[in-house]
């Protein structure tokens, strides 16, 4: 039998034959998802459609592409090849129109999901609010997460924070990734733009789904510390979030920032935090002791877990129920103690008991386990006079004398046992009056142990304490001797003498006028009796010598111009009154008229541990405090300063740019340069070296400009000289200064050697105008009028410059101030030609002052500016520099 088959049915039976094989693969019917009969009806046409394909039919394959898809309209292969053709062929939107048609009917399919999203789609480009509305109108219309994201971080963009808020409502949208993404973005932009309500949403929307991270809790919860959410945090934190140590302590501070007592002491009461950080557990302590209601007893039962902690219970947190009247307190902190420790802390409590037992016991005790330091000393002996045992403080004093360890107290603790010597001469042992009567080595220690052995039956011991005759003897001192030469009238009339000279107050005026009656001397008795106003002429028989008010005398003496004089009856006062502030701070301005440095150095210090000592816990400086701790660190600082070293530099940034070649530039002289630069060290000799209130000091400067060949070559490396000078500061109050520079050109081609004389003065610029930093407020106002003349002797011209500048300094942090400022000035030099202008300028200053420490103020500062220059007018100036523009570079070491 001869069978034959025609094409169709060989494609029928292979296609029957093959079909298990073909089950999976792309095309088969039941990729296509149709019936045998409805599959055979379709093929051809897509055989067609992918013959067109492969020739770039477009006409062919579309139409035959379509027809399948009329035909099978529900397989979703027809539909993704039916788009990819109308890809291939252009029709992005008709691929795109009928990818939406069938995801309507199929919303889930993920094929038509990808392929849809596989259709590039022109970028709509977002940049205002009308736009961001019509973008957002499409997207409610058709929403997708992609259209979502875009609406909701475009308006992040444009900071319409509830338009992305909006976006996170659907609940298609608000669980995706980029719904995730796009609410992270919508927290940062609020933070930035200070909306705290709209990032704690943010953050509520992400802790819903437990997105969050350790670092993303923290921030959070920053917000809500500044939102004041109080009731928020503590929700939270009975969640299990927020609820670090770190945190619980963080929450604390916040309410005791605000006052917030209360609440403050509730949480305070319920929270136990265990701190891995000892500091952390010390700020506890801190909040504990100062906001409970029973601080002592709180912090007693609190278990203290690091070491250093307890330290701190016993050094900081005693003291402080101590100096608030908490005895119980007090008592109930050193409690978890040994007996043997915390006998300071023991001690202080005993004396604000007055518990006199008990602070001798603990006196005895801590003097048998180690000797007192000069403070605990010091503490010691005031508090047992204060409570009525002057004759234990007395004791006590006589083991330690003569203090030589006791540095900075050796004064007050000397003071004290003299004084309570010279009232009770009865305690002195004469085993103690023997070891008091050896001379000590200053004459200061001699002056004080002479105070003690009054009455003539003492006379020898006070000969041999201040028979040297130093002239470092107070007038006091002085006068005491004379007391002790009963026999020895010349002596005795030449140490009265010595006195009047240091004091001529009238009492020391009478007592040189007694004993020159003595002496016979009876000129000088009348010259003497000449100078006591008439009501200070007491009956000679009757008179007996007043007690001197020394304060009052130094301060008089302040007043009369006896700078000298004053600062020794201040001496003398402070010995009485050790803690007058008023006392301390005019023997620092005594001792820098003086140019005294050790002195001035030394009150100064103790003015600034003076202000220091006034901050507690629950005090600061006042601004007044804050200015004078500045005025004497800075006062500190200049006592020390020998060697100041600076270096500037002014550099045109276009080449038509010229500094003015006024003598306040470091150029030569009579030239104008694009760039120059200066290199200056000054050495002070000291104050008073030629009148009095005077400052002399010797400098040497190294100056270039830049090179007038090119351009291009605009570092000032070019025809440098070399200044060698000394700088004279005749007035104590006024920033002017004279002085006599030789200059020596470095490069012997260019330049001649010359002297030059030069004036120069700075007005307006002191006090609260000045350019120094100032410690209070967020800025401050400078100005400044210098005024210069230089004349150069052998080229025998002048050069003048007058320059009036007002600025603003705006701190930007605890160093450093941007400064725009402007100035306007003038210069005129008389060469030949006679050459002259008046320029203004405007620019901005960062200055950075540095290398503070305790005792001293900034001593370092560097300035790096930018300045515009407008040449206004002038005679015989280069047309071309009428508009300048610099770069400006200082250091002051």
């Amino acid at each position: 039998m001869n069978i034959r088959l025609n094409p169709l049915a060989m494609l029928i039976c292979g296609t029957l034959l093959a079909t298990p094989a073909l089950a999976a693969e792309e095309g088969s019917k039941q990729d296509l998802g149709l019936s045998d009969y409805r599959y055979f009806k379709v093929y051809p046409h897509i055989e067609r459609a992918h013959q067109a394909m492969k020739v770039n039919d477009e006409t062919r394959a579309l139409s035959s592409f379509e027809h399948a898809h009329e035909m099978a309209p529900e397989s979703v292969r027809l539909t993704l090849w039916l788009a990819e053709a109308y890809r291939h062929f252009g029709h992005e939107k008709k691929a795109q129109a009928l990818l939406k048609r069938e995801l309507k009917t199929n919303p889930q399919n993920p094929d038509l999901q990808q392929a849809l999203a596989a259709i590039p789609v022109a970028e709509q480009q977002v940049k205002s609010l009308s736009q961001l509305q019509e973008l957002q109108k499409k997207c409610d219309a058709e929403p997708t997460v992609d259209c979502r994201s875009k609406v909701g971080n475009y308006a992040v963009k444009l900071n319409q924070l509830d338009i992305a808020r909006a976006q996170l409502s659907d609940p298609q949208f608000r669980h995706t990734k980029a719904a995730q993404a796009l609410t992270d973005n919508y927290i940062q932009r609020a933070i930035f733009r200070h909306q705290w309500a709209a990032a704690d949403q943010g953050f509520a929307l992400l802790d819903s789904d437990a997105t969050l991270s350790e670092a993303q809790y923290q921030q959070w919860f920053a917000i809500l510390l500044h939102m004041q959410r109080d009731q928020r945090i503590l929700d939270l934190q009975s969640q299990g979030v927020m609820n670090s140590p770190g945190m619980q302590l963080a929450y604390a501070q916040s309410l005791a920032e605000r006052n917030a007592l209360a609440p403050l002491r509730r949480y305070l009461t319920s929270h136990k935090p265990e701190f891995t950080n000892p500091a952390e557990e010390r700020n506890w302590l801190r909040l504990l002791a100062t906001y409970c209601q029973d601080p002592g007893n709180t912090v007693a039962h609190w278990p203290v877990k690091h070491p250093e902690n307890q330290q701190y219970v016993l050094s900081t947190l005693v003291p402080i129920r101590i100096q608030q009247g908490d005895w119980q307190g007090a008592n109930a902190l050193l409690s978890n103690f040994p007996d043997d420790q915390g006998l300071d802390q023991r001690l202080a409590l005993s004396f604000a008991r007055k518990d006199t037992q008990a602070s001798m016991e603990l006196i005895r005790k801590i003097s048998q386990m180690r000797s007192l330091s000069a403070q605990e000393l010091e503490t010691a002996s005031y508090q047992m006079v204060a409570m009525g045992q002057e004759q234990a403080a007395t004791e006590l004093l006589l083991n330690y004398w003569p203090f030589e360890q006791a540095g900075k107290l050796q004064d007050s603790l000397s003071t004290r046992l003299y004084s309570q010597l010279a009232a009770h001469p009865q305690w002195l042992s004469e085993e103690n009056k023997a070891r008091l009567q050896k001379p000590l080595p200053t004459a200061t220690q001699r002056m004080a142990q002479a105070r003690v052995f009054q009455g003539a039956e003492n006379c020898p011991i006070v000969r041999n304490l201040l028979g040297d005759l130093s002239p470092q003897y107070d007038a006091e001192s002085w006068s005491h001797l004379a007391q002790c030469y009963p026999f020895q009238p010349g002596l005795a009339l030449h140490a009265a003498q010595q006195a009047a000279a240091r004091d001529p107050s009238p009492y020391y005026q009478r007592q040189v006028a007694y004993l020159a009656y003595t002496a016979e001397d009876y000129q000088l008795a009348q010259a003497s009796w000449a100078r006591v106003p008439a009501s200070e002429r007491p009956n000679l028989k009757t008179d007996s010598a007043p007690e001197m008010d020394d304060a009052a005398r130094g301060f008089a003496l302040l007043t009369q111009g006896k700078h000298s004089e004053a600062r020794d009856a201040l001496e003398k006062a402070r010995a009485s009154q050790p803690d007058s502030p008023e006392i301390l701070r005019q023997l620092v301005y005594l001792n820098e008229r003086l140019d005294d440095k050790p002195k001035t150095r030394e009150y100064s210090e103790r003015v600034v541990d003076d202000i220091d000592n006034t901050l507690t816990p629950q005090q600061t400086l006042n601004e007044q405090q804050k200015k004078d701790r500045f005025e004497f660190r800075r006062i500190h600082e200049d006592s020390e300063r020998r060697w100041t070293f600076t270096w500037d530099g002014s550099f045109g940034l276009t080449p038509d740019s010229l500094n003015s070649s006024g003598s306040s530039s470091g150029v030569q002289p009579n030239k104008s340069y694009r760039s120059y630069q200066q290199f200056e060290a000054e050495y002070r000799i000291g104050k008073n070296q030629i009148v009095d209130g005077d400052q002399l000091s010797v400098y040497s400067r190294l100056f270039a400009g830049s090179s007038t060949e090119s351009d291009h070559n605009f570092m000032p490396l070019y025809e440098p000289m070399l200044g060698i000078g000394v700088r004279w500061k005749p007035l104590r109050d006024q920033v002017i200064y004279l002085a006599a520079e030789q200059q020596i050109p470095l490069d012997k081609a260019h330049g001649e050697s010359d002297l030059m004389l030069r004036a120069s003065a700075s007005f307006f610029n002191g006090g609260k105008y000045s350019d120094d930093w100032h410690p209070t407020g967020n800025g401050w106002m400078a100005q400044n009028l210098y005024l210069d003349a230089a004349h150069y002797v052998k080229a025998d011209y002048q050069l003048y410059t007058a320059d009036y500048r007002m600025s603003w300094h705006q701190k930007i942090n605890q160093h450093q101030t941007i400064e725009p400022y402007w100035h306007a000035q003038y210069n005129a030099n008389t060469g030949d030609p006679y050459q002259d202008n008046t320029l203004g300028g405007v620019g901005v200053r960062l200055n950075t002052w540095f290398g503070q420490t305790h005792y001293d103020a900034f001593p370092h500062k560097a300035s790096v500016g930018l300045e515009y220059q407008r040449v206004f007018s002038g005679h015989n100036r280069d047309t071309n520099s009428k508009n300048n523009l610099f770069l400006t570079l200082g250091v002051r070491w």
